[in-house]
């Protein structure tokens, strides 16, 4: 076992594990340096360093230049020169043969042009395909709206992460811890587009606006647009089951024990967050909390029951401010959030 504790950020930037990180991130590699950091936050600035050093050292693809595209031209012209010298420096040919000699240079040299600058042209009409890993987070309290490097747009809810990487021409993938709403981007080559929740369930895009919520021990997705496909690894098999969602639809997802239910459902009553809205339908103070938890990483609990069986219908503007937040929650329910320390409160009616 290395002792990364002790390293310095040299001795990061210098270690493969750690490079295979950086370079080539996996749902393995980022889940032990995640839960590395969590261990020694006080590293974090040493893998910062070590992070940007790798970073900075590009590999580039080599091109000519127009000197040497140019110099490799006078080579071939020379060496067809030369060859020319040599034949009229050999015995004497009649002229016909000679003829027809200097022309099949010529005739060849043509060729030569044609193929070296059709070959030229379709290099630059076919760019290289290059890796591309890119990685967004959130703070308690904070929303971010991202465009992904495929042009993709991404709305990531508070207390959220998201990984995207492109290893191959033909597939993009993100790992989500947290909640994200994806406008995904149609591309020419149909480019597949998935999106991994670090569990049993992947998301398949096949059309273009869903939401993934991947907070504690559920998952929820939710088709707004178009048709994703889910595959869902039972844990008891290796083979996964496919099911499809239309527009509409939700599919639940219980973490603890591999259960799923789909069901119909109002999209834009769960992508409201997307706009700045809580939509409440029957919505309990158990919700509430629910809430306060996910968005503000905010505890707050009951000592009476009942309390969390309140409800209320409507809607309010969600304030990236917990101190906010709970007061709108203290109007609706007609309840009151005692707070005993920074991320501690208590309901009372």
């Amino acid at each position: 076992m290395q002792q990364y504790h002790l390293y310095t950020a040299r001795d990061f930037a210098l270690d493969e594990y750690f490079q295979e990180w950086v370079m080539r991130p996996d749902v393995k590699n980022t889940y032990y340096w995640d839960n590395w950091l969590r261990q020694y936050p006080e590293k974090k600035a040493a893998i910062d360093t070590a992070v940007q050093l790798i970073r900075s050292i590009h590999f580039r693809d080599h091109q000519m230049t127009a000197v040497q595209k140019e110099q490799l031209w006078d080579n071939i012209w020379d060496s067809i020169a030369t060859d020319d010298i040599a034949a009229l420096q050999t015995p004497a040919a009649p002229a016909v043969s000679r003829f027809r000699r200097l022309f099949s240079w010529k005739y060849a040299a043509a060729i030569l042009l044609f193929v070296f600058m059709g070959i030229l042209w379709l290099t630059m009409r076919t760019p290289s395909f290059r890796p591309v890993t890119a990685s967004m987070s959130t703070l308690p309290g904070q929303t971010k709206r991202l465009l992904l490097p495929d042009s993709s747009e991404v709305l990531l809810n508070a207390g959220s992460r998201l990984l995207y990487t492109q290893k191959e021409a033909h597939l993009r993938e993100v790992w989500l811890d947290g909640e994200a709403w994806f406008n995904v981007r149609h591309t020419k080559e149909h480019t597949g587009f998935i999106v991994h929740t670090y569990d049993h369930l992947s998301v398949e895009v096949l059309g273009t606006q869903f939401n993934v919520n991947n907070f504690g021990n559920k998952i929820a997705v939710v088709l707004q647009k178009g048709s994703i496909k889910l595959n869902i690894t039972e844990q008891q098999s290796e083979h996964p089951t496919q099911l499809y969602l239309k527009p509409g639809e939700m599919l639940r997802y219980d973490k603890t024990d591999g259960e799923y239910t789909k069901s119909r459902t109002d999209a834009e009553k769960v992508t409201a967050w997307t706009r700045g809205q809580l939509v409440m339908d029957e919505y309990t103070v158990a919700d509430a909390i629910q809430f306060m938890q996910q968005v503000f990483d905010r505890r707050v609990t009951v000592k009476d029951p009942r309390v969390l069986r309140y409800k209320v219908s409507g809607s309010m503007p969600i304030i990236y401010n917990a101190d906010t937040m709970l007061i709108q929650f203290e109007k609706a329910f007609n309840v009151r959030f005692y707070k005993q320390d920074n991320t501690d409160h208590e309901a009372k009616n």
